[in-house]
């Protein structure tokens, strides 16, 4: 059984499990650290396979591995009761996760995308993914887009951030899953209440209004709140807020 590799701080009662989103690794969070309530709470920021401290990790990149890669953790860490934290692409990871293991209490969703993946043309999907495989200009191009009112160091970091974290073949297989992947039809079993983060300032396809008319069709309990001063990465750009309002879900 393949075990993810995470970071553990704190040591309260209550457990919040962190997952990353394609384009960085556990280290995306390190500026809540100083905020966080380590007293109260345990954070337990886990490295999907291919990704930071499980990047010598490999697998086949699909949403079910990834979710019982989560599930066995949990197992592992002897854990009854789990917050469960994921970031863009990660969120359909947890919504899985949810559906297989009844020790999440709560799902806190980040940015997040449905159960439904990212919908594409078959051509656009294929002409993206082949940009993905040659490792050429197509994570400059997504934070170029993604950091408009941001400058050059801000933008040399989360490209730097991108190529580091992980290896290409993880990228690339966990971009093909949310490109590929569909479960929306089953998201009506997840009873148990959805916490939903966006960016004010993030691309529009994240925006409140495009989420909620995505989430209200299929998910039975979720709120959404608006971090006014973020775009994709509130957890980067607004930690104080980031983490007073997670621990404040909890």
């Amino acid at each position: 059984m393949i075990l993810l590799n995470y970071k553990k701080i704190g040591t309260g009662n209550k457990t919040i499990i962190v997952l990353h989103e394609l384009m960085g690794d556990h280290r995306n969070y390190d500026p809540i650290l100083p905020y966080i309530d380590t007293t109260n709470f345990t954070y337990i920021f886990v490295d999907h396979r291919g990704y930071g401290l499980s990047k010598e990790l490999m697998g086949e990149y699909t949403c079910d591995e990834a979710a019982n890669d989560v599930k066995n953790l949990i197992t592992k860490l002897n854990l009854t009761e789990v917050n469960l934290l994921a970031h863009s692409m990660s969120t359909m990871i947890a919504q899985k996760v949810a559906l297989i293991d009844d020790r999440i209490k709560q799902l806190i969703l980040i940015t997040p995308i449905t159960a439904a993946g990212i919908k594409m043309k078959p051509d656009a999907r294929a002409k993206l993914l082949a940009s993905m495989k040659k490792n050429e200009n197509l994570i400059e191009y997504v934070v170029e887009s993604a950091s408009i009112r941001y400058n050059q160091p801000w933008k040399d970091y989360r490209i730097k951030m991108a190529y580091e974290a992980s290896t290409l073949e993880a990228r690339t297989g966990y971009m093909t899953m949310y490109l590929t992947t569909d479960f929306i039809n089953e998201v009506k079993n997840i009873k148990i209440p959805i916490k939903i983060m966006v960016g004010h300032h993030d691309l529009p396809v994240f925006h409140k209004n495009n989420i909620k008319k995505q989430f209200e069709n299929y998910y039975n309990n979720f709120e959404i709140i608006e971090c006014m001063e973020a775009g994709h990465y509130p957890m980067i750009e607004c930690p104080v807020y980031f983490s007073t309002k997670i621990e404040s879900f909890c």
